[in-house]
């Protein structure tokens, strides 16, 4: 592929997504915030980086150069610094997820997307799992989809300890759990119509604790859903076909139960590139590099699915 890529971070998704460049042989260059976290990158991996952050940069150097960028800073930055990356230029952004954190943010980035005829991708990379891969195929061959039940339980015991901005926290269901809703969706298509109920509070997620609800898609799939931030649970995503039941869980593996049996087994799945690279990564990448956009997830469709983000968190849908 020619490409020649910008890659805005130097934290842990920064670096799986340099792995993947590199095991392309594509040309990167990595911009870092400080000093200090640019130093300890160097060491830890041996490729250079420069500081001072995007805005800085591209004040010197500008995003021409450059046909493809990659944000993969904290949550609170990455709609900063797709904006920066937008208006000095850059065509083609794939940003980790959940790219913004409210709707404002996103109406900016969808105009001046818009504006310049610019192209903003979310790396939810858990649509490129071979698991799920697979159970598109399964579900073709069965001839459709009837139903989906998804679970984006957290553990709020965990979470609460975290070393992370109050924002992200408040906003967790978008900065982290939308890798599960994001992908019920991806099955069962945009809503079409949803009731969402919640109850309780977190300190640190004041929205909600419990969530509960159910729905329609304009595909016609019913979906539904149940999580409890305070309880015991896990992610997981049950998919039902006229045949048969597939579960994801843990989601990087498939498994089936056959119509008119009660024994659920493993299904097989060529899972070598989610075991060299963090899984999804690597087609994600390439999808993304290559111009084939089917499976990615547009900024267009983020803001078809956004305002149902925020219902199912008891999020603010116009703020």
């Amino acid at each position: 592929m020619n490409a020649n890529v910008l890659v805005v971070g130097t934290g842990p998704m920064a670096r799986e997504h340099i792995k993947v460049l590199q095991s392309m042989a594509i040309p990167f260059t990595v911009v870092g915030r400080s000093q200090r976290g640019v130093e300890v990158f160097e060491h830890e991996t041996g490729i250079p980086a420069v500081p001072g952050g995007i805005d800085a940069y591209l004040e010197s150097s500008g995003a021409h150069e450059f046909s493809h960028c990659i944000v993969a800073t904290s949550v609170t930055e990455l709609y900063r610094n797709v904006l920066s990356l937008l208006r000095a230029g850059a065509r083609k952004i794939l940003v980790e997820k959940p790219c913004v954190l409210d709707a404002r943010e996103l109406n900016t980035l969808l105009t001046e997307s818009s504006t310049r005829t610019a192209e903003v991708y979310i790396a939810y990379n858990r649509r490129f799992f071979s698991s799920v891969l697979k159970a598109k195929e399964i579900i073709e061959e069965d001839g459709g989809l009837d139903m989906v039940k998804f679970d984006f339980t957290e553990w709020a015991h965990v979470i609460e300890k975290l070393e992370k901005q109050p924002l992200e926290k408040e906003r967790w269901l978008l900065a982290n759990s939308t890798h599960v809703i994001d992908l019920a969706f991806h099955f069962a298509g945009v809503p079409k119509s949803l009731s969402a109920y919640r109850s309780g509070a977190l300190d640190w997620h004041p929205s909600a604790k419990i969530f509960s609800g159910a729905g329609v898609s304009q595909a016609g799939v019913l979906f539904s859903y149940g999580s409890d931030w305070g309880s015991a649970g896990r992610w997981w995503l049950e998919l039902f076909t006229p045949l048969r039941k597939l579960r994801l869980c843990p989601m990087e593996k498939l498994f089936e139960t056959r119509k008119g049996t009660v024994v659920e087994q493993e299904v097989l799945c060529d899972a070598e590139l989610d075991a060299d690279f963090k899984p999804g990564l690597y087609l994600q990448t390439e999808k993304f590099l290559s111009g084939d956009k089917n499976g990615l997830c547009e900024l267009q469709e983020l803001n078809e699915k956004f305002k149902y983000f925020c219902e199912i968190a008891g999020y603010p849908t116009n703020a």
